[in-house]
This record gives structure tokens, C-alpha cells and sequence, in this order.
């Protein structure tokens, strides 16, 4: 996530560090949940994907190059 938002940062034009992601993707986890790599995918794929889609709505292989970034980073 520390790239994702590295490129957020610095993309000033359109967004910049106000729309950095934070931890609270990734803080309620529930009890019958087990934190793996499963639900790290589901995450990316159910609440930063959409995130990042619509950030660079103007540039999808953008988005699309950071979340396959960050999907293989676990």
C-alpha cells in the first residue's frame, strides 16, 4: 500500500496525499474471519480496487497496474 499511496501523493494534479488509503481497510476483522491471504485479495479486489478505479477513472491501466501491484505484494 505504501507504493499505492506513494503514487497518490505525488499525483497532484488530480488527487494528491488527502486521498492516501489508510489502515481502516484493513482493521475490522471479524471473528470468524482468519486474516490470510484470501481475505487480504478480498480487500483489494471489494474495497481498493473500486477506490483506485475511480481515482484514475481518466487512466484505468493506471489503477489497473497498482492493483496488480498490491495484489501480489502478500
Amino acid at each position: 500500500m505504501a507504493i499505492v499511496n506513494e503514487r497518490i501523493a505525488k499525483d497532484t494534479t488530480n488527487l494528491g496525499p488527502g486521498y492516501c488509503i489508510g489502515h481502516s481497510f484493513f482493521c475490522h476483522i471479524p471473528a470468524w474471519v482468519k486474516p490470510d491471504k484470501t481475505w487480504y485479495q478480498q480487500i483489494i479486489k471489494t474495497e481498493i480496487e473500486p477506490l483506485l478505479k475511480e481515482y484514475w477513472f481518466d487512466d484505468i491501466s493506471q489503477a489497473e497496474s497498482l492493483i496488480k501491484e498490491v495484489l501480489l505484494a502478500y
